[in-house]
């Protein structure tokens, strides 16, 4: 931590997703590289024309389970990542032809995407992958307590249950004010020896929305919610990071701007 920075708080949850819009795992720690979390979305599920498949679009892979050595398709036993039996699994869940692949295994992917998330037969765009990768936009995708506890105070009538989001950091910041990481933007943050370049707001697709296993109910309000709530980026919650300095970041872990 530099001199010019002070501790804001600390690192309260740290998650990874293994595969693509499957369900993600909680962790103690993470281990975040040049270019992100290591394992987050280091498998995603592929068509025949190169798109990987996503719960915006396609909302049974919120159904599917992932560790960092297995994955587990509905219906079936778990399987290891790669093990070749995998694909016809997926084949007879999703009902169509499908791989399971690294980012390596194919030259280029892009994911479809709604600018109208509540309205499930509303257009879909086709968008870019980052080359290499099967994360949407950035490196790191992180939230703050401060914003999802006071989006959940203005409006209790909706389920601002953190899983709906799916960030790879949760920071508790002391006495913060909902929004608080917008205030991050184009600044740098400590967590624990990671250091971030906070680079964008994070703009909201319709997988929040969606019901979800674990309880979560399908909740279309959410979208006119985070316009009403967030008026500088309505639609967006929490910000997308850049990594500058690489490590291991663990629950705990103290928070520094």
């Amino acid at each position: 931590m530099s001199s010019s920075q002070a501790q804001i708080g600390r690192v309260q949850r740290c998650r990874r997703y293994p595969v693509k819009s499957f369900q993600g795992i909680e962790l103690e720690s993470i281990e975040i590289g040049p270019r992100g979390v290591v394992g987050d979305r280091a498998w995603g599920i592929v068509d025949d024309e190169g798109h990987v498949l996503s719960a915006k679009r396609f909302k049974a892979l919120f159904d599917g389970t992932a560790t960092d050595e297995t994955i587990t398709v509905p219906g079936h036993a778990p399987r290891e990542l790669g093990d070749p039996e995998v694909d016809a699994e997926l084949n007879e869940w999703l009902g169509r032809p499908v791989r399971l692949v690294r980012p390596t295994d194919v030259d280029s992917t892009s994911y479809e995407m709604t600018f109208d998330p509540p309205e499930d037969d509303s257009d879909y765009f086709e968008i870019p992958s980052p080359e290499g990768s099967f994360r949407d936009l950035a490196d790191v995708h992180l939230l703050t307590t401060a914003t999802l506890d006071g989006f959940g105070a203005a409006r209790p009538d909706l389920d601002w249950d953190v899983r709906r989001f799916r960030p790879n950091l949760v920071l508790d910041v002391d006495g913060a004010e909902p929004l608080v990481e917008q205030t991050w933007l184009g600044r740098e943050i400590h967590v624990g020896p990671v250091l971030l370049r906070v680079d964008s707001p994070t703009v909201r697709c319709a997988m929040p929305l969606r019901a979800q296993p674990g309880g979560l109910e399908r909740q279309p309000g959410l979208f006119q919610a985070m316009n009403e709530l967030n008026e500088t980026f309505p639609n967006h919650l929490g910000v997308y990071c850049t990594v500058v300095i690489p490590g291991t970041v663990s629950v705990g872990d103290p928070v520094s701007v």
